[in-house]
């Protein structure tokens, strides 16, 4: 096990194991790239669920690629916070640093690694509103020396501040890990990608 995840383990006191495989030689085949090895044993040891920050009321969503057509997907279910962070780049290219790959959710905002190195243990993280969802003071891409595993040890324990995943308040948030149920996650996770009917002169009504 990697030691971040060790660390994460011990301070969210998660003391399971995931019921979620995922093929990693397929997902890394698919995307043409390995992810970081703290992120792949993360994956191992926490199900699917959300880190929560003490006071902070926006937690991480960390979930495991969904099977479309029952093939691990990593980017599927990041399409609409890849979308946003890349139509604010386009316009906005000072902004947003290019290669960035998603990796976890919050509420509205996306989670990536900058991808500097191509060694993907060197990768570090960034935070984006995607310039939609921010908040006043916070910038659209928020980046943060240090990895994935790191981030969420910092998130929850409160040691690392995120401006564009909100205010620290004084709510009844608290810190910790909360697993999605094995059935929601089956539910939710299994995709089918869109499919194209084709359509014959018959259909229309037209003679063939």
């Amino acid at each position: 096990m990697h030691e971040a995840v060790r660390r994460l383990a011990e301070v969210t006191g998660w003391t399971g194991r995931s019921y979620v495989e995922t093929s990693w030689d397929v997902v890394h085949a698919k995307l043409g790239f390995e992810l970081p090895s703290d992120y792949r044993d993360l994956h191992a040891v926490f199900p699917p669920g959300t880190f929560d920050a003490p006071g902070v009321l926006s937690g991480v969503m960390v979930q495991p690629p969904y099977r479309v057509d029952g093939v691990p997907d990593h980017l599927h279910q990041f399409e609409v916070e890849m979308e946003e962070t890349e139509n604010w780049r386009r316009e906005h290219p000072e902004d947003v640093p290019e290669g960035m790959v998603p990796w976890a959710r919050a509420d509205r905002e996306g989670l990536f690694w900058v991808c500097r190195s191509p060694d993907p243990e060197q990768w570090t993280v960034a935070v984006s509103s995607g310039g939609i969802w921010g908040y006043d003071d916070a910038p659209v891409v928020e980046e943060f020396d240090c990895g994935a595993v790191e981030f969420l040890i910092g998130f929850v324990t409160g040691s690392l501040h995120s401006r564009v995943l909100g205010p620290v308040e004084d709510v009844r948030a608290v810190a910790g890990f909360r697993p999605i149920e094995e059935c929601e996650w089956l539910r939710i996770s299994e995709k089918r990608s869109p499919q194209v009917r084709k359509i014959s002169l018959r259909d229309l009504g037209l003679p063939n």
